[in-house]
């Protein structure tokens, strides 16, 4: 018997047996059975009569169907036994038409949504609800970011020097004045318009037992220490991006937080009280530093601190580490906080380089060149360590600081609560470099340099009371006055007179908060050269502020 005769004889005997009687579910379901089983029982016949099987193979079908069928009955009858018990508690839900079902949904939206949102904001709130469905290493990690869009206008003079302020930078990489050619000097004519981008992206990590951690990216050119902005124009290219913070810190604090120690190290947030006028408010520090707070009242929530900061940061690293660059610092202060929300901030520094002052290389010798500092920015008194035998075949020029910079500084940052809704800030900031020396200066340089040290600045600002709610508002107006050598031009403001000392004018600054994470600015300075040639520079920014 071939293949597909045993098949289908196969066939026959499930159709035969499988459909059981007892499944059907009415009289005509049956009749249909008994009819389709008279059927096939004769289709057997025919086949063993003509020899196709023989009776033995028919009846052995037969009997291997009957054996299955049974098996399928009895788990048949037992689903439907569990599905009649499922049933018999079961609502039977009629046809609802679309309308019906969109006009219950509505109601429910209204009425369930008000308790769901406040049942899940109590949730987030609640230490250890929301936040234990996340990974126990996540659950550690705080995220910060922020985005800047500028536009900045900077104008010029019309009465101003030309080719009278070197760019120092340049010829300092180039060789001298000479190799430098046109980019020796800085521009002091012509006006500019561009659009700048700043960056910023990091995380902050609990470690445990007081230790935290954390990095941060952040866009800059790296031209000077303090930026981070990136201008538009780079024809499709890729912005540069760096690792602008990586530290570890250790805090503890006594049993009732009167008493908060912490050291840090690694490349971290600038950690005096201070102002733009020493320190840019971008620039970051490497190095180690610790601090420590006392509060003096029995209030922990509206603290009066005494608080004392140290640090020491390396600023280049040269062979012999002896003469390698430093920036030592300590700051002493007060941090008043007032049941009002007022909050008064007292500081007194002290900053101290060791090592960044230029030293003249003999002739034709470049072994004291790594006295040069890396970058400068304009205005400190400065001279030529370079000192090649013959200038006119060989002019080279390497610029250095000529003067010692101890800085002592005082700066006082007052926030008063004054009038319901409003409030009233008040910065003022004084510094004077004690470590410059007239003889010393002649001595590196041959000619008589004047001591000109000192740096003030004060600001006046009113606004809204809890700035960066929607629709919040605050206004300034400041004036500066900033001496030639007062402090180092590498790490201050860079956008007053376009950044560096020896200038003086005003600031004028207005913030509005669209929402707590976007807010716009806009700031206006306008300063002129003290002793220097004429430089007078507008400074216009218009700034849409972003953060998460």
């Amino acid at each position: 018997m071939t293949v597909g005769m045993r098949l289908l004889a196969l066939f026959c005997a499930c159709a035969l047996i499988a459909p059981s009687i007892s499944l059907a579910d009415s009289a005509g379901d049956q009749h249909s059975l008994l009819e389709l089983r008279d059927t096939v029982i004769n289709l057997i016949q025919a086949l063993v009569q003509r020899g196709v099987i023989t009776r033995e193979q028919a009846e052995k079908m037969i009997e291997d169907a009957k054996t299955k069928a049974q098996a399928e009955v009895a788990q048949n009858e037992a689903q439907k036994k569990a599905q009649e018990d499922a049933d018999k508690g079961a609502v039977r839900v009629p046809y609802v038409p679309q309308i019906v079902k969109d006009e219950i949904k509505k109601q429910v939206v209204e009425e369930i949504t008000p308790g769901v949102k406040q049942q899940v904001a109590q949730e987030l709130n609640t230490p250890g609800e929301v936040a234990s469905a996340f990974p126990e290493w996540m659950r550690r990690m705080v995220w910060t970011g922020d985005v800047r869009v500028r536009y900045e206008g900077d104008d010029f003079g019309r009465d101003n020097a030309q080719n009278s302020y070197y760019d120092f930078n340049a010829v300092n990489a180039a060789g001298g004045i000479i190799k430098a050619g046109a980019k020796a000097y800085l521009n002091t004519t012509e006006d500019i318009d561009r659009l700048r981008l700043r960056l910023r992206f990091g995380f902050d990590v609990d470690l445990g037992s007081g230790f935290t951690s954390g990095m941060r990216l952040a866009t800059g050119t790296g031209e000077v220490f303090a930026t981070t902005n990136q201008n538009f124009g780079t024809y499709g290219q890729a912005y540069q991006i760096a690792l602008d913070q990586g530290w570890i810190r250790w805090s503890a604090s006594s049993a009732e937080g009167g008493q908060k120690f912490s050291a840090t190290a690694g490349r971290f947030a600038n950690p005096w009280v201070s102002t733009n006028m020493v320190w840019y408010n971008d620039l970051t520090f490497e190095g180690l530093m610790s601090a420590y707070r006392l509060n003096v009242s029995s209030d922990n929530e509206h603290r009066k601190d005494l608080y004392a900061t140290v640090g020491a940061f390396p600023l280049a690293l040269e062979t012999p580490s002896s003469q390698s660059k430093w920036l030592a610092g300590g700051q002493i202060g007060t941090d008043l906080e007032f049941l009002d929300e007022s909050r008064v901030r007292l500081a007194a520094a002290y900053y101290d380089y060791l090592h960044i002052v230029g030293q003249r290389n003999a002739p034709d010798s470049t072994l004291l060149n790594y006295t040069a500092p890396a970058l400068l920015q304009k205005g400190n008194t400065l001279f030529d360590i370079a000192n090649p035998t013959d200038p006119t075949t060989n002019p080279e020029n390497l610029f250095a600081l000529a003067a010692n910079y101890r800085i002592v500084n005082a700066t006082l940052i007052a926030d008063w609560h004054a009038f319901d809704g409003y409030t009233v800030n008040l910065t003022a900031d004084a510094a004077r470099n004690i470590g410059f020396s007239s003889a010393d200066v002649f001595y590196r340089t041959g000619a008589y340099v004047a001591p000109r040290v000192n740096g003030y600045e004060a600001d006046l600002g009113f606004g809204s009371f809890g700035f960066g709610r929607p629709n919040t508002w605050r206004a300034s107006v400041g004036y500066r006055y900033l001496e030639r050598d007062a402090v180092l031009d590498a790490f201050n403001d860079e956008d007053f007179h376009l950044g560096g000392t020896d200038a003086k004018g005003y600031i004028v600054t207005v913030d509005y908060a669209i929402n707590p994470r976007v807010w716009a600015r806009l700031k206006y300075m306008s300063a002129n050269a003290i002793d220097g040639p004429p430089l007078a520079i507008d400074v216009l920014q218009v700034d849409l502020n972003t953060q998460f």
